[in-house]
């Protein structure tokens, strides 16, 4: 029977079919084998091992040796130990690809090196680096593409910014490389290759010593600075390495020759710059790194450093350092394109940008023939064109007051001094002149103003300048004079905004005042200058470093006479709280030897130290133990300064005839309205001027007892603790230090302390009789402290050997005080309150004590 099929229904299989459908699992593996040989490893985004990719560098496709280079970058950054132990394997491997013939592959290893294996290397263990890299480095630098071979350039640069040192190892072979790429002058359709080119070139020269303490450094080079260990010398390299250092003398040739490689790509440039209307950017910056490298190279030759070399047949032995002329070392004829072209497109008018731009460039060939020429040899006509322009320049500063003609006008103010040693006639004042102006009339805080001071600093010495005090040059004297007479009113406009320009002006009158002979017109005019200073009391003195403020202490020993006024401001530095106690110290003991070399009257001498010790001001007043460690007090400098006055007045002559001079000054202090500290102080002073037994007239003794025994009361009431057990040891020493004075005065005189006895007995008299007023209203808590403060005084004689002694035979004035206290207690009529009552029995029994000679604790 036929079975009917619906339409559109799928037709089942036939019976005699064969199922074709493969059923499987999946397998699970304990790990992958490739995965395991990486566990652990530091891997690149890509999982690359840095073996893989550094044997991927090594690859036919660029691109696939740029993506190693950039994994490797990824490695290093983010697993910096891999540099750590792997670092001259991977050196070794990626210096391979410094000449690929790639340019994006070189100047991602160019980056690779500069951001990541140069700054991740330490200073140590230089020479294995350098060594591997320079053999590659040479080899791309004679490649016959010109971009390997520039890139070579870039890359010995690299090295060099990161290990100036390597440079000195090389030179003769790179200056002959820099040669040979200059001569060939490519580079004028592309100027940005050329100043790549001569920015490394700069570098490099800007190495090279140019006097002798840089002479001494690069012998440290020469000498083996870069010594290689052993055990990091690769031995296909050996011969690299152990290549002998070259001296300076070795450089001398290959720089002569670059010399007029250098000054031809400048003439290369001059139809641009004459047929220009505007000097581009590019051209600008190559102009002036070509510039920039003839003088380095001019520089480093008329220095004279190569003539410390041993083998040195540069210069004869009779020609002086840094007076190089046209036919030693030079050609004349290699710089003389340079003299024809200057000064540059001076006749043309351009743009405020433009003008600036050869301005610059003028300024540079001019300091190329202020070093090279000594002027004996130079042409009447050329050495004019130039100091005219130097004329202009200095006048165009004054006037503008560009900080860009200043910024580049700074490189010639150094050789001011030679000009005017080395010019006569009107041009040394037309230029001085010039100078002058610059120099009074630039900024006081600018770089302008510190170079000027430094070139007047040298034409005012006199190891330094021919010149100094030439009576033969009355113009020049007046303009050394004037620059004198600028620095005070520069030092007080500069106030302290600028440490490092006022410190040159003061490390400038110091020389002054040092090397001027006596009664000579730099002498005079430095004594002058304390009158710009005396009506000053603080100034900026107190503001600057200390170091600043040592300069100007020193300058203080050179007046040949310091008047009154300046000792007051003096004073008034001294007695400044922030001036630091070592500074007072110094000002005291540069004045006293200035003293003793007849520099101060004796009157205005012994006015300082009163005034000094009068307006002392000790803070805070009241020592309390809580405060002792505040940090805030400076008693220690009062002590210290006190001692120092003492010692000073002490030496000024005769003893007899000093205490004669000061008794009564120094008596008025102690007898006038001055605090406690200042009392102390004069009578300390009066101590160490006065003899045993005491020189003081019978008015003193007498004037000096009636201030005496209140100053005692204040000693113990005010220093130390509220009773004897409870003082700290230090209030018990710093009490000890203010009542001493007083018991050395007692040593020399009894009669002081029988009178100082009586004032004490009568205010215990003065005490009872006020106690025994029914209508006394003052408080009777300083009736009980008063009587008590004298029983403290006492007790505090007592303790001192020699005042016991004296005290003893003082009966008649101890047993009054005695009885006055007994009458005082025993009176019934007295408003006495029991507090009271106690205190004065205490002193009572304190006093018995004493006149029993018993010793008892007491307050």
């Amino acid at each position: 029977m036929k079975i009917k099929r619906k339409i559109g229904r799928k037709l089942p299989p036939p019976k005699n079919s064969t199922n074709t459908e493969i059923k499987s699992k999946a397998i699970v593996l304990p790990e992958q084998s490739i995965v395991s040989e990486k566990a652990g490893l530091a891997v690149s985004r890509k999982g690359l091992t840095l073996k893989e990719l550094l044997q991927q560098t090594n690859h036919h496709n660029a691109k696939v040796r740029k993506d190693a280079l950039l994994g490797i970058k990824d490695v290093l950054v983010h697993h910096p130990v891999e540099l750590k132990l792997h670092k001259l394997a991977v050196i070794e491997k990626l210096r391979e690809r410094i000449g690929d013939d790639d340019k994006l592959v070189r100047e991602t290893l160019h980056q690779l090196f500069k951001a990541v294996i140069f700054p991740g290397r330490g200073k140590d263990n230089q020479g294995p680096l350098v060594s591997l890299m320079m053999a590659y480095i040479f080899n791309a630098m004679t490649h016959l593409a010109i971009d390997v071979r520039l890139m070579a350039f870039k890359f010995f640069d690299l090295v060099v910014q990161f290990y100036p040192s390597s440079f000195f190892l090389y030179a003769e072979k790179i200056l002959q490389n820099y040669e040979d790429i200059l001569r060939k002058n490519q580079f004028l359709d592309d100027k940005s290759k050329l100043k790549s080119i001569l920015a490394g070139l700069i570098r490099c020269l800007s190495l090279l010593p140019c006097n002798e303490r840089d002479h001494s450094a690069a012998k440290n080079v020469f000498s083996g600075e870069l010594d290689i260990p052993a055990h990091d010398i690769l031995h296909a390299f050996e011969p690299e390495v152990a290549r002998e250092p070259i001296g300076l003398t070795d450089i001398i040739k290959p720089l002569k020759d670059l010399l007029p490689i250098l000054v031809g790509c400048f003439q290369d440039f001059m139809p641009l710059l004459h047929s220009s209307s505007q000097l581009d950017l590019q051209s600008y910056d190559c102009l002036q790194f070509i510039l920039q490298s003839i003088d380095l190279i001019v520089r480093f030759l008329a220095s004279g450093v190569c003539r410390n070399e041993p083998d040195s047949q540069i210069l004869p032995p009779c020609q002086k350092p840094g007076m190089i002329t046209y036919d030693q070392l030079i050609s004349p004829m290699i710089l003389k394109k340079l003299w024809d072209a200057f000064p540059l497109n001076l006749v043309r008018h351009l743009s405020g940008k433009g003008d600036d731009r050869i301005f610059m460039l003028n300024t540079v060939i001019t300091k190329i023939f202020l070093q090279l020429s000594n002027w004996d040899y130079a042409p009447s006509a050329l050495l004019e064109k130039f100091l005219e322009f130097i004329e202009n320049s200095l006048a165009t500063k004054v006037q503008s007051g560009k900080m860009f003609h200043e910024k580049h006008l700074l490189p010639l103010i150094p050789y001011i001094p030679k000009l005017a040693t080395l010019i006569s006639g009107d041009w040394r004042s037309r230029i001085l002149k010039a100078f002058t102006e610059v120099f009074k009339n630039s900024n006081p805080e600018s770089s302008m103003k510190i170079a000027c001071l430094s070139a007047v600093e040298e034409m005012l010495a006199p190891e330094r300048s021919p010149l100094y005090l030439d009576a033969n040059d009355p113009t020049l004297l007046d303009y050394q004079i004037a620059w004198i007479q600028y620095l005070p009113s520069l030092l007080i406009l500069l106030d302290d905004k600028s440490p490092l320009c006022s410190k040159a002006v003061l490390r400038l009158q110091l020389r002054v005042a040092q090397a001027a002979p006596v009664n000579s017109p730099f002498s005079q005019e430095f004594d002058t200058m304390q009158y710009s200073f005396r009506a000053i009391c603080y100034g900026p003195f107190i503001r600057l470093p200390a170091d600043i403020q040592e300069l100007a202490i020193c300058c203080l020993y050179y007046f040949s006479f310091i008047d009154s006024l300046l000792l007051h401001s003096l004073v008034s530095c001294c007695l400044c709280k922030v001036l630091e106690p070592n500074l007072v110290a110094h000002i005291i003991e540069v004045l006293q030897s200035a003293f003793r070399d007849g520099h101060i009257q004796v009157a205005d001498y012994t006015s300082f130290h009163v005034t000094l010790l009068s307006r002392f001001q000790v803070y805070p007043e009241k020592i309390h133990p809580a405060m002792e460690y505040d940090g805030k007090s400076n008693w220690r400098t009062y002590k210290y300064v006190t001692s120092i006055v003492c010692s000073c007045l002490s030496q000024i002559g005769d003893d007899y005839l000093v205490f004669q001079m000061v008794e009564k000054i120094i008596v008025d202090q102690i007898c006038g309205e001055i605090p406690m500290d200042n009392k102390c102080a004069f009578l300390r002073l009066l101590v160490t001027l006065d003899s045993k037994p005491t020189r003081l007239s019978d008015q003193s003794i007498v004037n000096i007892s009636h201030v005496l025994p209140k100053y005692l009361i204040d000693v113990v009431s005010n220093v130390g603790g509220d009773d004897h057990e409870s003082a700290s040891v230090i209030s018990v020493k710093r009490r000890r230090y203010y009542l001493l004075p007083s018991f050395y005065l007692f040593y020399g005189s009894k009669r002081l302390l029988n009178l100082v006895l009586n004032v004490m007995g009568s205010w215990i008299s003065e005490v009872i009789s006020s106690l025994g007023s029914p209508h006394l209203t003052h408080p009777s808590a300083d009736r009980s402290t008063t009587v008590c403060a004298i029983g403290s005084v006492l007790f505090h004689m007592y303790k001192d050997v020699k005042i016991r002694q004296i005290l003893l035979s003082c009966k008649i004035e101890t047993e009054t005080m005695l009885q006055n206290l007994l009458n005082l207690l025993s009176s019934k009529g007295t408003n006495l309150s029991l507090e009271e009552r106690h205190k004065i029995q205490r002193a009572y029994d304190g006093l018995r004590a004493l006149a029993n000679n018993e010793v008892v604790g007491h307050s």
